[in-house]
């Protein structure tokens, strides 16, 4: 069974990399083949390898097949939809998943926002919505959260906005019945029990999996605190609420003096209430897995059977893996089922428990087992964690020794109290979880200032090729049994990763990326030992920015705390949304900006032409907007030509014909390589002279996929390929990035979306 599992679950993740796009017929054509591997008794490893390469190709296929169709990807819709789970309100806007009423033309899921709605959607609503779908996609960046992928596994099939107007209008509140009702019901007298909005987002997190109302910035500090785990319906809740129907079983047996075999009564009782519970959180995969593993386990104490661990967990995941084999891509599965595995392996090799003999002795004995354990999850684990989230949190371990018994004693039993009396004893419900909020209002505290502590949350810059293996070396220390040589060789992995920086170019080169941003511009350039970052990105009308989301990661995930010069070519939203959050961020020691920034967080100096400075054998000019005319708008964008050697890179902003005449007429820039297209590629730039003046060999657009202005303009596209220019559109290459030596010229370009490109990827 264990060997089954991971050959299963080997051929899933195989097929999860997979390039290239299996077809249907191809796909039940594997599965044919796998099963009759199966049979053979040479062949049946492979053929649970191949068994899971088919399912989950399959699955990801259907969910790819049941995408809104082309021919209505940008129509207004409108039609009947049913609101799936809670709303999640952003800034002014309010993100909606909703599935067709009856309407063909829709996906099954999609995923909305309606920006300022008169109403307050709720879950359970239907509604009539004046729809605007297109097909899931999401931005390309080396190093960052994969929203595609994300998609992809929530079965998401198109994605867009209500378009606001006087035919939006509720059908049908949501009905007071069912797992939906109850969770409402819930979700309502957390708010009024708990004293913020913060503390009844937790409630409601921890009740049923309602995870809709934390925001941001506390997710940032349960992450930055290895906390996350207790936000989100986890093998502890599902394990808390089957021990507490075993123990209320118990006593009631007790109390009315049942005859027969209470024990076994009870592990029924509490494998249905954690079902149960399970069911009403959403069955997220951690909490599918706690249930499986409690329902075989509980059968094999139904019929006197031993219980073997190993082949209890891999059955689990095999039966995940079969139901739904896109939720393995999330990271909830690789944590939860190898937390489980660590566990079992200290309980097996961790050597023999102490007892205690008094009751401090016994209490210091349980304190040190919990110690002991967090430190093997944090070590454990840690692979995983700087992998997927490219963080070390350190505080996880002293944090959760408070947070961990403070949950499980107060937390989620008074929350499943009054989950449980809601519909029946309201006094009481309330009661329980006035309880259950103050145990979170004192470790919402514990957590926030534990979060500002220095060093509190470990950034990790992304790895790849061999640092993978050096990520993989600190679990040695909980894997490798006492007394092994080499096991403390961890430790010494665990300092390399905190060392760890990704290498710079060297003297005389500069590396570029033109960051995927949507319609907007964002652009890093990185020499031996400076950073300029020039334009942030958009601002969103719901909140938030490109800055926020995509730039900052990105900086992370490359180790850049400084920037030493921040150039924002004007003040248009899609350019300089993004310079709070950057200013936030790092530490910026220069800010030139082509037009005035109201709210920067940091004085700035106007671009003007003619500013020069030198780095790493590397020249920066500012060739424009120069002081003899009054430029404004688009034209008074900032144009840098950076230069390594004889080669040149130039960064044009929005400039349209008058100032691309201007600049031509000024600078010789016949040596330049690469050039950011001007504004867009909108047909009011690239003009023909300027065009022909450069004559780069690479051109780069940066622009929205699907874009409803059409950038880039075909003609400018075939305008700039007639110099001979290879043209690279962000749109649909992802992040571009492009290294420039004094030496040779252009060298290592990399196109994000090849990089990384998926059979499922749009």
């Amino acid at each position: 069974m264990i060997r089954a599992c991971l050959m299963m679950l080997a051929g899933g993740y195989a097929a999860q990399h997979s390039r290239v796009p299996l077809s249907s017929d191809l796909c039940k054509l594997l599965l044919v083949a796998s099963l009759l591997m199966l049979a053979h008794r040479r062949l049946r490893f492979a053929g649970f390898a191949l068994f899971g390469f088919a399912v989950f190709v399959a699955a990801a296929n259907a969910v790819i097949d049941g995408r809104i169709d082309a021919r209505f990807a940008g129509d207004s819709l409108l039609t009947e939809v049913r609101i799936v789970d809670f709303p999640k309100r952003t800034g002014d806007s309010i993100v909606l998943l909703v599935e067709p009423v009856d309407d063909a033309r829709l996906p099954a899921r999609s995923r909305v926002s309606w920006y300022q709605p008169d109403v307050e959607p709720s879950n359970g609503d239907v509604w009539q919505l004046e729809l605007r779908l297109k097909q899931p996609r999401g931005t390309s960046n080396p190093g960052l959260f994969d929203v595609e992928a994300w998609m992809l596994r929530n079965r998401i099939q198109a994605t867009g906005y209500v378009v606001s107007g006087k035919r939006n209008r509720l059908i049908e509140a949501g009905v007071d019945s069912g797992l939906g009702g109850l969770r409402r019901r819930f979700v309502a007298r957390a708010a009024t029990a708990a004293s913020s909005p913060e503390v009844a987002a937790v409630l409601a997190a921890v009740g049923v999996g309602a995870r809709h109302g934390i925001s941001r910035d506390s997710w940032q500090q349960y992450s930055a605190t290895g906390t996350s785990h207790l936000m989100a319906i986890s093998g502890l809740h599902v394990g808390l609420a089957a021990m507490a129907a075993y123990l209320l079983t118990r006593l009631i047996a007790g109390l009315l003096l049942l005859r027969g075999n209470v024990h076994l009564l009870a592990i029924v009782a509490g494998t249905i209430a954690a079902t149960s519970y399970a069911a009403v959180s959403g069955f997220g995969v951690p909490a599918q897995r706690a249930s499986l593993m409690l329902l075989l386990g509980a059968s094999a104490l139904l019929r006197r059977r031993e219980i073997d661990t190993l082949t209890t967990v891999s059955l689990a995941a095999i039966v995940v893996f079969i139901l739904e084999p896109v939720a393995t891509m999330a990271p909830g599965f690789s944590l939860s089922f190898s937390a489980v595995l660590l566990l079992v392996w200290l309980a097996r090799f961790g050597g023999a428990k102490r007892r205690g003999r008094s009751f401090l002795a016994s209490a210091c004995n349980r304190f040190r087992q919990l110690f002991v354990v967090q430190i093997a999850l944090l070590l454990g684990l840690m692979p995983l964690t700087v992998l997927l989230f490219d963080r070390i949190a350190w505080l996880a371990t002293p944090v959760n020794l408070v947070a961990v018994p403070i949950f499980s004693m107060v937390t989620v039993p008074f929350s499943l109290i009054g989950l449980g009396l809601g519909d029946i004893v309201s006094q009481a419900s309330h009661i329980a979880l006035k309880v259950a909020a103050t145990s979170v209002e004192y470790l919402s505290l514990l957590i926030a200032a534990a979060a500002r502590l220095p060093f509190a949350d470990v950034r990790v810059p992304a790895l790849n090729g061999l640092k993978l293996l050096i990520a993989a070396l600190p679990a040695l220390l909980v894997l490798i049994p006492r007394g092994w040589p080499g096991r403390y060789v961890a430790l010494l992995s665990v300092a390399a990763l905190l060392l760890y920086s990704p290498k710079a170019p060297d003297d005389g080169c500069v590396q570029l990326h033109v960051l995927d941003v949507g319609q907007g511009l964002a652009t890093v350039l990185q020499t031996r030992g400076s950073t300029l970052l020039f334009d942030t990105g958009a601002s969103f009308r719901g909140g938030g920015s490109v800055g926020e989301r995509t730039v900052v990661p990105f900086l992370r995930s490359k180790g850049i705390r400084q920037i030493d010069w921040l150039l924002v070519s004007h003040a248009d939203i899609d350019h300089s949304g993004g310079v709070r959050a950057i200013v936030d961020y790092a530490d910026v020691s220069t800010l030139l900006a082509g037009e005035a920034l109201t709210d920067a967080g940091l004085a700035s100096s106007r671009c003007r032409a003619g500013r020069r400075w030198t780095v790493d054998q590397v020249r920066f000019q500012v060739l424009h907007p120069d002081t003899d005319l009054p430029w404004q708008g688009n034209d008074s964008s900032c144009v840098l030509l950076v230069e390594a050697g004889r080669f040149g890179l130039l960064l044009t902003g929005d400039i349209e014909a008058d100032a691309e005449r201007a600049i031509i007429a000024a600078n010789d820039l016949s040596h330049v390589e690469i050039v950011l297209i001007p504004h867009h590629g909108s047909a009011t730039s690239s003009g023909a002279a300027f065009v022909h003046a450069v004559s780069p060999t690479i051109a780069i657009v940066s622009a929205g996929y699907g874009n409803r202005w059409g950038f880039p303009k075909a003609a400018v596209v075939t305008r700039w390929q007639a110099v001979g220019a290879m043209v690279l559109d962000t749109a649909t290459a992802g992040a571009v990035s492009v290294r420039l030596c004094r030496d040779g010229g252009i060298q290592a370009v990399r196109l994000d979306r090849q990089e990384r490109r998926r059979f499922w990827r749009n």
